[in-house]
């Protein structure tokens, strides 16, 4: 007779209503094995746990030990933080651990699979425990060689330090001593300014000196020649007593008015006066001729015009002193007789009759 799929279902129904012939039927069914497998799975998973125990306490002691490292010298921060990221995956292994066990004492049939694959995981991670526990060996001695370094670098600074404050104490001295040679520079070249200044004085007072009797000379001259430069006439300088009288006479008017004559107006301040009949020619002389010389030329003969004289003013020199001087002199109207030179004024005035009986 042929065993149904009904005849599956009323024995199932039948167990459930008799749990004892479930034990009796598990029996009946599974081998001594199998019936064996959940006790030996459950050593297993004690074994896991008592495993997982003791990594979780090297674990614990690394991290102290990190720690350690960590208070020891700020640069392995970085090498504990991997640290902190390893147990972090430790830590997920170990979740998935469990996960896994739950998984296996869920289901039977990966129970065998499951438990050899956490055993190599197990054994994996023992390697990785001894090989994590090699490296944080290595730290130890890398933070020994490096508090060393550390020392010898302490030292080494000191000795650095000690050297550039003697560096220090020189340098100040040179600077105090170079301030001083600055000081005494200073006053070299203050005494040396002076004293140049003062022989630029003196050189300027003796050229104006020399320049000044060089002018005169010529001034003395130049009267001296004055029948030859005017063809003939009469008049003279400053010191000739006849000029002195015929001014006194030309100016009475302004005397009578009380007319004030300045320095620059003064005819008698003049180099030459210098007359033909009613024509008079007032005179500055220069070796060069200058602003100031064709300025006082035309104000001495205006103020004798005021008077009512027919005064020309007019200058003498050897060459002009700036190239506009010759312009000044046309604007204003002064005659001139410069270098080799003669205004066509200037030869008016020579042609003129000198007024003098002739013998």
């Amino acid at each position: 007779m042929a065993f149904t799929v009904e005849d599956f279902e009323d024995m199932l129904r039948i167990l459930e209503r008799n749990p004892e012939w479930q034990e009796r039927m598990r029996r009946a069914i599974l081998s001594r094995e199998l019936l064996e497998l959940p006790e030996r799975l459950l050593a297993l998973v004690q074994q896991l746990i008592e495993s997982d125990a003791r990594n979780s306490a090297q674990i614990a002691e690394l991290t102290r030990t990190v720690q350690r490292h960590d208070e020891a010298i700020a640069t392995l921060i970085q090498t504990v933080q991997r640290h902190d990221e390893l147990m972090a995956e430790l830590i997920q292994t170990v979740q998935r651990h469990d996960a896994l066990i739950a998984e296996l004492i869920q289901t039977v049939q990966r129970q065998g699979e499951q438990i050899a694959e956490l055993t190599r995981t197990v054994q994996r991670h023992d390697e990785l425990i001894a090989e994590l526990i090699q490296t944080v060996q290595r730290h130890d001695a890398l933070i020994a060689e490096l508090i060393q370094t550390v020392q010898r670098q302490g030292e080494q600074i000191a000795e650095l330090t000690r050297t550039v404050r003697r560096h220090d104490e020189i340098l100040q001295h040179h600077d105090e001593r170079i301030a001083e040679l600055v000081q005494v520079v200073r006053e070299l070249a203050e005494a040396q300014r002076r004293a140049e200044a003062r022989l630029e004085r003196l050189e300027n007072r003796l050229e104006g000196e020399i320049g000044r009797q060089s002018g005169e000379r010529y001034e003395r001259e130049v009267v001296a020649s004055a029948p030859v430069f005017f063809y003939g006439g009469q008049g003279g300088g400053l010191g000739n007593p006849m000029v002195q009288d015929q001014l006194r006479q030309w100016l009475q008017p302004l005397f009578e008015q009380g007319v004030e004559i300045s320095h620059l107006a003064n005819p008698f301040r003049a180099d030459i006066i210098w007359w033909k009949g009613d024509r008079v020619m007032v005179v500055e002389v220069g070796i060069k001729v200058s602003r100031d010389d064709v300025n006082r030329a035309a104000a001495r003969a205006e103020l004798l015009r005021r008077a009512g004289v027919n005064a020309t003013p007019a200058v003498i020199g050897e060459e002009w002193g700036l190239p506009d001087v010759q312009a000044l002199a046309q604007q204003e109207g002064v005659e001139w007789f410069v270098g080799d030179g003669l205004s066509q004024g200037f030869l008016e005035f020579r042609k003129l009759p000198d007024g003098l009986p002739r013998r």
